[in-house]
């Protein structure tokens, strides 16, 4: 029995100490049918892709039945698209840890697109996505996207793409995460820090090469959840052993046997290979063997493409030209992620030829197009435009092309070289020598002069002088024919890193100011060219450059990113703003720069009474525009007015802006700093915080017009003053009379009013209309001036025929008008008669334009009939003597001349007119062919 126990627990140690079972499955697309999901089965890698899409069967799937915990790693990438039903995806793929983007799928390694039930999308063990971005859109119910750290997904900030989804979530709030990133409350985000310990499971350390943690609390590398390089049948290592051959794709180690008949590749040195590289062919045993001196060894490659042109966008795309000596096609490369050129250098090291154009464009990770080194021809069959063979554009990484190894010939056609901004005017010139062509059909770009080319290094010296300027200053023994000062002011604690803005083309670079200078145009003073940098911004952080250079691109120099901050100076003007009104308060708001305080002076200004009153309001009465709704103001005023109204306020606007900074207080110009005048000032001046965005003026007179001028402080001076004149509102009754009297002397029909101006009007009263009425709806109006109304004593007279009851009055002042109610009319005393006729009372003037005055009687109707029938029975009796009586007369036709040559005149055929040929008109006239020559005399 003891033998046998010792024999049972060494199979047991062995069996534990071997690498974990890999089921290894290729590319997988599922479609139209979710049965087909079980491709996937005891799947631990896809060496390839994994594609789900287009399941919209009307069978129902019950997606829960379908989970795959076995399935670790996805070397290529996963796409979910077009798939109804399907609510979760978390328990389909609960240990997928990273998907490595190998090749990706329109440079995304996973997408999630056009998913109308999906709602949670949980990876909960992925990791990490090597290469490749994200791409998640039209998935209206989807939830949580925002939680997700996508960045450190793709272990780089990249073009993800998260579109809005659902709009009924509820942010998680990643309860127990030890960040802030998680799929749900449920499973938080991993990250790369978790790549070897595990403490949930207990698990201290793995072994290095372990990816993603490891299992059975053990060190050893055949026990990682997935490798971080090569993988030996489950056991993770950094090289492959002797007896197997790595296959770079799939980042496993393969034995001959399994390269060469499994996967059908070529064993090529260490390394399992689709192609024999240039100058190797493959023999019998599928080894790729050097070519003898005799023996033709030429790749010859023709994508099935369209167009005739093959494009790559990734390495694994990189990989199908592997091997190929002349590609019989156009060769296109657009990569725009991250990737390791020296893998490039593998796949394109055997390219001699290209029978089309070659075309590199918005390729924006490329640095360098060393790996077409061994180019030595293109033949330009066809070209890009019918111009050009070769078209390196819109690169904005690129700055070094490559160096032929060989003599390199372009069989047609020419360069197209455009908006590679690190790309050195140089280099871009030392290539075009270097390749046999015609150069009449080339267009190179001609670069912004910003790109560092390696130049020389300029020693610039930048020292503050005013809050204005900055002097400059650098060693003549530098400086080359013609300078450039490049400078822009930053936010305080800024920086510019190299690939900045500064490297952008010109049309993007807007903020950035340029200066060419010349060294016949600068002061020395010996060793050193000065230069003083002006009209800068007072208390800014400036960034200088300064790059000299000659015609012939050798010469360059280029001085460091230089910051300076410049001096403080004098506050800009302040902005004013009325924010409300009351009839007694006004209500500003306030903003200003690089101020410490404001100082606000309020003043009163009167209404000039004098020049008021020289007009007379009764006769020049003053007309107040009405609201108008919308569809009468657009019928009243023109479009085209309009819009050039608004034109002529921005102009004004403008002009107001420029001249204010023009004459503005300054340190440079002490003669606009001046004080205000207070002896006008109603108010003291208010020293406010420079805080202070809103501020309310209290204790106001009504409808009374204020100045308020702010300026803004600091502890240099205080700026121009900013004026804001605005009324205070008026009062609803404050026009009103206090006390109206009137009577009627019967027998002279005289009216006497008498009454007081108000107390408290809104502004200054300009006149009174008298509003007269009685029973039988006769009203009268009258107008007097206030003037007018105070030197008559406050008592007016008026003689009317016509008997009134009634009275009002209507105060017109400058905030507009208001009446005092209707008073009875009384009969006059003795007393009120004497009055009338001692002191001097004022008659009403009458003829106001703008009050209506009307006058009704009960006989008016009778008389109008009257008058109405007398008409009518005229107009009758004219009509019977014309049609009875006219014949009975003959002796008075002679004396009705002109009624004879009217009858003649009738009879007279009219004359025509005919238009002839389609354009000319004739008039003939038609003569009376029976008549007498004396019918007609001349």
């Amino acid at each position: 029995m003891l033998p046998s126990a010792s024999l049972m627990l060494v199979a047991l140690l062995g069996a534990i100490a071997e690498a974990k079972p890999e089921h290894e499955c290729t590319s997988i697309d599922i479609r139209n049918d979710c049965k087909n999901m079980h491709q996937l089965d005891n799947c631990t890698v896809v060496t390839g892709y994994l594609m789900i899409t287009l399941i919209t069967s009307d069978v129902p799937c019950n997606y829960s039945q379908y989970t795959f915990p076995l399935l670790t790693e996805v070397t290529e990438f996963v796409v979910f698209t077009g798939v109804r039903g399907l609510t979760n995806i978390t328990d389909m793929f609960p240990h997928l840890t990273i998907i490595r983007g190998r090749r990706l799928f329109l440079n995304y390694a996973l997408g999630v697109t056009s998913m109308p039930d999906l709602e949670q999308l949980a990876f909960p063990q992925l990791m990490a996505i090597q290469n490749g971005q994200v791409f998640i859109g039209n998935c209206p119910k989807l939830c949580n996207t925002d939680r997700v750290n996508w960045d450190l997904l793709t272990l780089s900030t990249g073009d993800n793409q998260i579109i809005a989804t659902g709009s009924n979530c509820s942010s998680p709030v990643c309860t127990g995460c030890a960040s802030s990133h998680c799929w749900s409350n449920l499973y938080c985000q991993r990250s790369l820090n978790e790549n070897i310990a595990n403490p949930k499971a207990n698990i201290n350390s793995c072994h290095e090469e372990c990816f993603g943690g490891c299992s059975n609390h053990s060190t050893s590398a055949a026990d990682c959840t997935v490798c971080r390089g090569l993988s030996d049948a489950g056991t993770c290592v950094k090289s492959c052993p002797k007896d197997k051959y790595v296959l770079e794709h799939h980042q496993r180690c393969y034995s001959k046997r399994d390269c060469t008949l499994k996967h059908k590749y070529y064993i090529y040195g260490s390394q399992c290979v689709a192609f024999c590289p240039s100058g190797y062919r493959a023999n019998s045993q599928f080894e790729c063997v050097e070519c003898g001196p005799e023996e033709a060894c030429i790749s010859f490659c023709t994508p099935e493409s369209p167009a005739n042109a093959f494009t790559i966008y990734n390495i694994a795309d990189a990989e199908k030209v592997r091997g190929c000596q002349i590609f019989n096609a156009s060769l296109i490369i657009t990569i725009r992620q991250k990737v390791n050129e020296s893998q490039l250098i593998q796949s394109f090291t055997s390219i001699r030829e290209i029978r089309g154009y070659l075309k590199v464009y918005r390729s924006s990770e490329l640095r360098s197009l060393k790996f077409l080194s061994n180019l030595v021809r293109i033949y330009g069959d066809p070209m890009e435009s019918h111009r050009y063979s070769i078209v390196l554009y819109d690169n904005r990484r690129l700055s070094e092309l490559w160096d032929p190894a060989h003599k390199m010939e372009l069989g047609d056609g020419g360069m197209f070289i455009n908006r590679n901004n690190k790309l050195c005017n140089r280099l871009m010139l030392g290539f075009q020598r270097a390749v046999s062509h015609d150069r009449a059909l080339d267009s190179l770009q001609t670069n912004d002069q910003e790109v560092l080319c390696s130049p020389s290094k300029l020693q610039l010296n930048v020292q503050k002088r005013t809050y204005r300027t900055v002097n400059l200053s650098w060693l003549k023994s530098q400086t080359s024919q013609r300078l450039e000062i490049i400078h822009r002011p930053l936010p305080p604690g800024k920086l510019y890193h190299e690939e900045s803005e500064l490297e952008a083309p010109v049309c993007t670079r807007i903020n950035w100011k340029r200066r060419l200078l010349f060294p016949d145009e600068l002061q020395e003073n010996g060793t050193h060219y000065l230069f003083e940098l002006d009209s800068l911004e007072p208390d800014t952080r400036y960034a200088c450059l300064l790059r000299t250079f000659s015609d012939d691109n050798l010469h360059e120099a280029r001085s460091d990113l230089t910051y300076v901050q410049t001096e403080r100076d004098i506050p800009k003007p302040p902005v004013l703003q009325l924010l409300k009104k009351t009839d007694n308060s006004l209500s500003v708001r306030m903003a200003g720069q690089d101020h410490d305080s404001f100082l606000l002076t309020v003043l009163e200004l009167a209404d000039d009474q004098a020049y008021i009153e020289q007009r007379n309001y009764c006769h020049q009465p003053s007309y107040v525009w009405q609201d108008m709704d919308s569809a009468q103001w657009l019928a009243f005023e023109d479009y085209d007015d309009c819009c050039a109204h608004k034109e002529e306020q921005a102009e004004d606007a403008r002009f107001i802006a420029d001249m204010r900074e023009q004459y503005r207080c300054t340190l440079d110009n002490r003669k606009q700093c001046r004080e205000l005048d207070l002896a006008e000032a109603t108010l003291p001046q208010f020293r406010l915080p420079g805080n202070t965005s809103e501020y309310d003026l209290r204790q106001l007179h009504r409808y009374r017009l204020y100045a308020m001028q702010l300026q803004a402080c600091n502890e240099l001076g205080c700026s121009s003053y900013t004026a804001l004149h605005e009324r205070t509102n008026y009062t609803m009754g404050a026009d009103q009379l206090t006390h109206l009297q009137a009577c009627y002397v019967q027998e002279t029909q005289k009216y006497i009013i008498r009454f007081q101006e108000p107390l408290q009007p809104n502004g200054l009263v300009v006149n009174y209309v008298i509003h007269y009425r009685n029973n039988f709806t006769q009203t009268h109006t009258g107008c007097v001036t206030r003037q007018e109304h105070a030197n008559a004593g406050y008592v007016f007279a008026e003689h009317l025929n016509i008997t009134y009851t009634d009275c009002a009055v209507r105060v017109h002042s400058l905030a507009g008008n208001a009446i005092t109610p209707y008073v009875p009319i009384t009969q006059c005393t003795d007393e009120e008669q004497q009055l009338a006729h001692s002191r001097p009372a004022k008659e009403l003037v009458t003829d106001i334009t703008y009050v209506p005055v009307t006058a009704v009687h009960a006989r008016g109707i009778s008389i109008f009939l009257i008058c109405f029938l007398f008409g009518c029975g005229a107009t009758l009796v004219w009509v019977l003597y014309k049609r009875r009586c006219w014949q009975k007369w003959p002796g008075l036709r002679r004396y009705m001349p002109i009624r004879e040559q009217w009858l003649r005149e009738r009879q007279q055929p009219e004359d025509r007119e005919i238009l002839v040929d389609g354009f000319e008109t004739v008039r003939f006239q038609n003569n009376n062919i029976n008549g007498n020559a004396d019918d007609y005399p001349m």
